[in-house]
C-alpha cells in the first residue's frame, strides 16, 4: 500500500501542541467501530543531536497509525509527537502534560532509558500505557511500574552478550572499557566490563567521556598508554563517534564495540571513514535487508513514505505502535483498557511474537551484532544467545 508522505506528516505533531482528531460514539464491542476521539503519543528526540534516532522511531509509529486508519476510516486515531531532544529533563517537563491529555490512550517511547526513567513516574500515576522499542536499561522493569512496557530486550543481556562477542568472537585480553556518563551507556559499561572479567579477559581501563566535550585527548592518551586489544564504548552515537575518530587519527586500531546506542548517522558516517569496521549489539533486528513476506511489506511502506530504509529499532517501534493499535481494534478505547489487554497479549509482529512478563518484560529474543560497512550501512555478524555465539 503506498502510503501519502503528506498525509502521513500531517498526523504527527512535535511538542505536543493540538492534533486533529475525529470520531463517533464509543463502544466496547470487538471491532474497531465505534470510537471516541482518542490518540497515542510518538515520544523521543525528533530535533537535536539524537534525533537521527528518533525520527525513524516516530516515523515507524506514524505509518502504523496512517495503515490502521486507512484499513478503520470509522475509527481515526490522532498521534501526538512530543520532541525530548533525547534529554531527560525536556521529557520530565513534557510528562504532566502529556499525561493531562485525555485523548491520549497509549505512548509510543520514549526512545532513550533517561528520558524514559524520567517520564515513567508521570505516565504510572495517570495510568497510561506506554510500549517501548528501544529503552533497554534493566531498572526500568525494576521499578514496579505496572505501564512500562518494551518490545526489546534489556541491557541485562546486551552488555553480556556484547563481552561474549568481544572475548569469544574477536579474542581479545585486553579490554578497555569507555562510556559517555549517561544512564544508558554506563549500565551498557558497567554490564560489560563485568562479563569481560567473568569471562577470563582483562579491563585495565575503565574510564568516562563528556558527551559535551570535542576534546577526548586524555582518553586517547589512556587507550595509548593501556596496552589493550579491543574498546567497548557504552553510551550514545555522537560522542562515540568523535573518540573514534580521535582513536584512529592517534593510531590506534583495536576493534571499537558499543551498543545500540551507537546506531546514527554520525556515527556509521564517523568522518575520514574511523567507524568502518566497528561494531555495534542490538536486541533488535536489522529491517533492510528484510527478511520474510510481512517484514518486506513493512520495508517497502516506509521507503515509500518516508525515502529512507527503516534503521535499526524501526521495526521494533512499528510493532509497540501496532499493539496498542490492535488493543483499540479490539474495542478498547481507555487507558485501563489497553494496559489490561497488554497484560496477556500474545502479539505476533513483525519483529518476533511478543508477550510480556509482570514486569512488562519481553519474554523472548536475541542480541544481534552489526558491522558498520564501508558504504555507509550495517551488516550483521554475530548472533547471540545467552553466552554463545549462534552464527
Amino acid at each position: 500500500m503506498k502510503i501519502n508522505t503528506k498525509r502521513l506528516l500531517s498526523l504527527a505533531l512535535i511538542s505536543g501542541f493540538a492534533v486533529s482528531l475525529t470520531g463517533c460514539g464509543g463502544s466496547n464491542g470487538s471491532s474497531a467501530s465505534g470510537c471516541n476521539q482518542i490518540a497515542i503519543a510518538a515520544v523521543g528526540p525528533y530535533t537535536g543531536a539524537d534525533n537521527a534516532s528518533g525520527r525513524p522511531a516516530r516515523n515507524a509509529a506514524e505509518l502504523a497509525v496512517s495503515q490502521f486508519n486507512a484499513k478503520y476510516p470509522e475509527c481515526p486515531i490522532g498521534l501526538v509527537a512530543y520532541d525530548t531532544q533525547g534529554n531527560p529533563d525536556n521529557a520530565a517537563n513534557l510528562a504532566d502534560g502529556l499525561v493531562a491529555d485525555k485523548r491520549i490512550v497509549g505512548v509510543v517511547g520514549p526512545s532513550f532509558s533517561g528520558e524514559t526513567a524520567a517520564m515513567m513516574p508521570a505516565f504510572e500515576e495517570g495510568g497510561l500505557p506506554s510500549v517501548n522499542g528501544s529503552a533497554t536499561n534493566p531498572d526500568l522493569t525494576k521499578q514496579g511500574w505496572k505501564t512500562f512496557h518494551r518490545s526489546v530486550g534489556s541491557d541485562a543481556t546486551q552488555g553480556p552478550a556484547a563481552a561474549v562477542y568481544i572475548v569469544d568472537g574477536l579474542g581479545a585480553k585486553r579490554v578497555a572499557v569507555i562510556d559517555d556518563t549517561g544512564l544508558y551507556g554506563k549500565t551498557n559499561a558497567d554490564l560489560t566490563a563485568k562479563q569481560i572479567k567473568e569471562l577470563g579477559a582483562e579491563v585495565p581501563l575503565r574510564t568516562n567521556v563528556d558527551p559535551e566535550s570535542v576534546d577526548y585527548s586524555a582518553a586517547v592518551a589512556s587507550l595509548k598508554a593501556a596496552n589493550i586489544d579491543a574498546i567497548y564504548f557504552g553510551g550514545v552515537s555522537a560522542p562515540a563517534a568523535r573518540l573514534i575518530r580521535q582513536a584512529r587519527d592517534a593510531g590506534i586500531t583495536a576493534p571499537f564495540v558499543g551498543g545500540d546506542g551507537l546506531n546514527s548517522l554520525d556515527f556509521i558516517n564517523a568522518p575520514g571513514g574511523a567507524s568502518i569496521g566497528a561494531a555495534l549489539t542490538c536486541p533488535c533486528i536489522l529491517a533492510e535487508p528484510p527478511t520474510g513476506k510481512r517484514q518486506i511489506t513493512f520495508a517497502k511502506a516506509y521507503e515509500e513514505a518516508y525515502g529512507a530504509t527503516p534503521g535499526l529499532y524501526t521495526a521494533e517501534f512499528y510493532d509497540s505502535a501496532n499493539m496498542i493499535l490492535n488493543a483499540i481494534k479490539d474495542g478498547y478505547r481507555t487507558r485501563s483498557g489497553i494496559q489490561n489487554w497488554l497484560k496477556t497479549a500474545s502479539f505476533k509482529g513483525i519483529t518476533k511474537q511478543i508477550e510480556f512478563d509482570k514486569t512488562g518484560e519481553v519474554k523472548a529474543g536475541s542480541i544481534f551484532v552489526f558491522e558498520v560497512t564501508p558504504e555507509g550501512g550495517l551488516k550483521q555478524v554475530a548472533q547471540i544467545k545467552g553466552k554463545k555465539i549462534v552464527k
